[in-house]
């Protein structure tokens, strides 16, 4: 079936341009209440040898809004997030009234999972992807798994849509992408721009808050975490070598979702905008997407990193997109 989304929609006032919506997303996310949704706590047991655990929840409608899906949104956030991050919420709020049973989760490391962990999640880390398809899947309230990856999770998404094991891991539905940072390497080098000085420092200051709360970690690493003044340093100092990169760019040429999406075994929705200043999407264009008609890309004229505020739309308009390209 083919999807007709309008790259070209009008944004919403006051959000208009890619750094507006952005901070519309980043710095000040919407306040929305699940207090009237069932939530049943998640802890799903690591497989490789440490004793970490992940942490997640899944929420469904109570009466009128009880589930009446046999699909089960899996919802993933962006870097140094959470499952509760406002764009979460609003996802999750959306596919709850809609009828679906939501799982949301923390990858590893993050949110309330961060406590329980002595690793990290990264761009590539998809096993655990796996793992947590596997544990949904062996639930009798489960049937098809359809995720929804905002930013860093988008890359994982598109880049495990063609791999074996998380194939292989359940029934899964179809795979959306927001704003996935698709070539890490342009990314970085996007980040490193003096523009983007105040973005690249709100989320070192999150790693420099979350990442000493971590068991295990040494105290010469956590000074070393003090004196990190970009991403592209942590990812040298700190995601490659924890990972067994030999540098960050090994770690960005391994785990690009560019390199992986024309293989995709998945019907997969990939958004992004023009004007995102975290994201090039010149390498989103730069792709054959038409070799894989699994493929469906919207590279829009404006939505800025997860904003996408457009007129006539009370929420982001990639909510609507997610459960229209899932339900298709």
């Amino acid at each position: 079936m083919t999807f007709a989304f309008d790259a070209n929609y009008r944004p919403k006032a006051p959000w208009f341009g890619g750094d507006l919506q952005t901070v519309s997303a980043v710095l000040s996310p919407p306040k929305i209440s699940l207090a009237d949704t069932a939530v049943e706590d998640l802890r799903i047991h690591t497989d490789d040898g440490t004793p970490d655990i992940l942490t997640g929840e899944r929420v469904t409608g109570q009466g009128d809004r009880a589930p009446d899906r046999d699909v089960t949104v899996v919802l993933l956030h962006g870097l140094m997030g959470d499952f509760d991050r406002g764009y979460m919420r609003l996802l999750t709020r959306y596919f709850v009234d809609h009828g679906y049973p939501v799982v949301r989760m923390n990858l590893r490391g993050a949110g309330s999972s961060r406590l329980l962990c002595t690793r990290n999640y990264h761009a590539g880390f998809t096993p655990d992807l796996s793992l947590i398809a596997r544990a949904l899947s062996m639930r009798t309230d489960t049937a098809k798994l359809a995720w929804v990856g905002i930013s860093l999770s988008g890359n994982m998404l598109l880049k495990a849509a063609s791999e074996a094991h998380f194939l292989d891991a359940a029934d899964h539905s179809k795979i959306v992408s927001i704003s996935a940072p698709f070539d890490l390497t342009a990314t970085a080098n996007r980040f490193s721009r003096p523009r983007n000085f105040l973005y690249s420092r709100y989320l070192v200051n999150k790693i420099r808050k979350q990442m000493p709360l971590q068991p295990g970690l040494a105290p010469e690493d956590a000074a070393h975490l003090r004196r990190i003044k970009t991403i592209g340093e942590f990812d040298e100092n700190f995601t490659a070598p924890a990972n067994g990169y030999a540098s960050a760019d090994d770690y960005y040429q391994q785990n690009s979702a560019r390199r992986f999406v024309l293989d995709a075994r998945l019907p997969c929705l990939a958004v992004t905008a023009a004007d995102d200043p975290w994201i090039d999407f010149r390498p989103y264009q730069a792709t054959a997407w038409t070799k894989n008609p699994l493929l469906t890309p919207v590279i829009c004229r404006t939505g800025g990193h997860v904003g996408f505020h457009a007129r006539g739309y009370d929420l982001p308009i990639y909510a609507d997109w997610s459960r229209v390209f899932i339900e298709g």
